[in-house]
């Protein structure tokens, strides 16, 4: 993308867009409707006197940002957005900033609906969303926080969004469990570490939920653990129960019964589905 003037940076308009529970972390989202239209991503100062970052939000924050400068300038990946890093201090609407990711605008890979395509069509939708994520495992990480909104389409790729939660592979057993119970697997219910498997499930609850058209329900935690851990059943519109064994493989309750990794659910799509 063109790198924005940060001295002009004001005239781009952005407007704030933050969800309200974000704001007690600290984080802040703005967007603005230019060519092409952009969001900006930041974290207030602990420093600033209207709102203090708590230390798990700031670090969040500062991984998935130490993440894109370590890899975003790597020809051999194609999981990023087109972004601009800013690393001095800036101002929108009167705060002060101290770093920021800006990033193109980009529609939601999910948006389109599999009643409109064929099955060749949905298998190819499919495919798209699994290449970003074994590029991510074949450069030794987990998202570590899969959601349908999280894939969006930038020009004929899927790119992931939201590196917060990235954890390398080799390094799984360290990290805390932060998950949305929505996508979580059995096992991390029971304290598990995540892994490939359950980063497998995840993206099975994505394309389940895609596929049939319905969001699972749940009321609180215990009753999406109820869901994840016994009573998920999948089950499709006739017309694409082609991909009902592809589910299944991806939505095992146990780590063994699932599909091993993202190149496991890519070989599945070329070679099962047709």
């Amino acid at each position: 993308m063109q790198p924005l003037n940060l001295d002009h940076l004001d005239t781009f308009d952005f407007q704030p867009r933050t969800k309200t529970h974000s704001l007690g972390f600290g984080r802040r989202l703005y967007y603005a409707a230019g060519q092409p239209a952009s969001w900006l991503k930041t974290q207030v100062s602990t420093k600033s006197d209207s709102s203090i970052s708590s230390p798990h939000a700031e670090l969040g924050w500062q991984q998935e940002l130490n993440f894109y400068q370590t890899h975003s300038r790597s020809s051999d990946l194609n999981f990023f957005l087109p972004h601009q890093i800013i690393q001095q201090p800036f101002t929108i609407q009167h705060e002060q900033f101290e770093q920021a990711l800006i990033l193109v605008d980009a529609p939601a890979h999910f948006q389109i609906m599999p009643d409109q395509l064929s099955v060749t069509q949905i298998r190819q939708h499919l495919l798209q969303a699994v290449e970003p994520l074994i590029c991510l495992q074949q450069l030794g990480y987990l998202h570590a926080d899969l959601k349908r909104e999280h894939f969006v389409d930038d020009q004929g790729r899927v790119c992931l969004l939201d590196f917060e939660h990235v954890q390398p592979l080799d390094q799984l057993e360290v990290h805390k469990l932060n998950a949305t119970p929505r996508y979580m697997a059995p096992e991390l219910f029971q304290g598990k570490a995540k892994s490939l498997q359950s980063e497998v499930y995840a993206l099975g609850v994505i394309f389940y939920e895609w596929l049939s058209g319905q969001r699972l329900q749940a009321t609180d935690y215990l009753d999406w653990a109820f869901l994840h851990c016994q009573r998920l059943k999948v089950e499709l519109p006739e017309q694409i129960q082609i991909f009902e064994k592809l589910l299944a493989l991806m939505l095992g309750k146990q780590k063994q019964h699932r599909l091993a990794d993202f190149k496991a659910v890519k070989h599945y799509l070329v070679t099962e589905i047709e």
